[in-house]
């Protein structure tokens, strides 16, 4: 009997141009392991996720193939499948095209950044219970800094900064209606998928993360994500 829990597909954003990092990010290593891998590694151990769709720049498409297809994690009960997908000219279009090649048992979708290699399983699983008691969640983490609110090179007003969190991924709701967000709106630009959820009426709920789960996005992250990594294992 098949697991009515088992719903959720993932889709791992990689198609970026790397133009802040000075190359294409996705394809560095952390710890000995491909970015795409350790993603994978992470999403194999959340017993919801069934399937998985990286979208990558379209002309890396058998790049990133032959790199999936190097990719195993012992540890997980059933294989992992994993579809390539190239994608569009904006992050959103390339979410949607991963989402319309999930398999049409999947029911709730996860969006995660291959430049986040460092997230941990247990929160994932936090933001799987979110978003199905919910509608939609994402994880993030609180702002400790004053926060300011800047127009023109100057300080215009002071914001709460109780009510301000950084928001990371992975970020998820139903299949469907994030598929129909970004199909239907599609000459606005979402700077996530939270953005694009809310404007269609869906509660997103916060899952507060970790500071460790960072973006590889200029040079010299990826220095800190290995720092980090060995940090971890060496707990």
């Amino acid at each position: 009997m098949s697991d009515p829990m088992a719903d959720v597909g993932v889709v791992l954003a990689a198609a970026g141009s790397g133009t802040r990092f000075g190359t294409r990010k996705q394809y560095l290593e952390i710890g000995g392991r491909p970015l795409i891998h350790a993603s994978l590694d992470v999403f194999a151990q959340v017993k919801a996720v069934v399937e998985a769709v990286v979208v990558c720049p379209p002309s890396d498409r058998q790049v990133v193939t032959d790199l999936v297809a190097e990719w195993s994690f012992p540890a997980r009960p059933k294989a992992l499948p994993v579809r390539v997908v190239g994608g569009g000219e904006r992050r959103q279009d390339s979410v949607l095209r991963g989402i319309e090649a999930c398999g049409e048992a999947i029911v709730w979708v996860l969006v995660h950044d291959v430049a986040r290699p460092l997230v941990e399983v247990e929160h994932v699983d936090e933001v799987v219970r979110a978003m199905r008691s919910h509608g939609a969640a994402v994880l993030g983490i609180p702002c400790h800094d004053s926060v300011k609110r800047v127009r023109e090179g100057r300080i215009v007003e002071e914001l709460p900064r109780e009510e301000v969190w950084t928001v990371q991924t992975p970020q998820g709701g139903r299949c469907d209606v994030l598929r129909e967000a970004y199909s239907a709106s599609s000459a606005q630009d979402w700077t996530d998928e939270a953005s694009a959820l809310r404007h269609r009426g869906v509660t997103v709920a916060l899952v507060e993360g970790s500071p460790d789960n960072i973006k590889i996005t200029r040079p010299g992250d990826e220095a800190r994500a290995a720092r980090i990594l060995a940090a971890r294992n060496g707990r």
